[in-house]
């Protein structure tokens, strides 16, 4: 079963408000280890590059938060979700 199915499944369903904050919590709790993940394979000063609102932004790793980083580019400072930062 994939992401697509799973989609399908959830609207076509019958859930009810229980079994739909149950799925947001694992929601939750999926994107928390992959920003723990990520967190754990970056080090400060490291370069990085993350899809920002005008295309791609590289940076400077300075800060690593628990689920976010501050990623300064230029004279522009990022608070950049850990998951969505890869190395250059």
């Amino acid at each position: 079963m994939d992401v697509r199915d799973i989609l399908v499944n959830i609207r076509n369903s019958n859930l009810n408000n229980d079994d739909l904050n149950l799925i947001i919590e694992a929601v939750k709790f999926k994107r928390a280890q992959n920003a723990r993940k990520a967190a754990n394979t970056l080090k400060i000063g490291e370069q990085v590059s993350f899809n920002g609102k005008n295309g791609i932004v590289v940076g400077r790793l300075e800060q690593i938060k628990i689920k976010k980083a501050i990623v300064v580019s230029g004279m522009t400072r990022w608070n950049v979700p850990l998951a969505m930062l890869e190395a250059v």
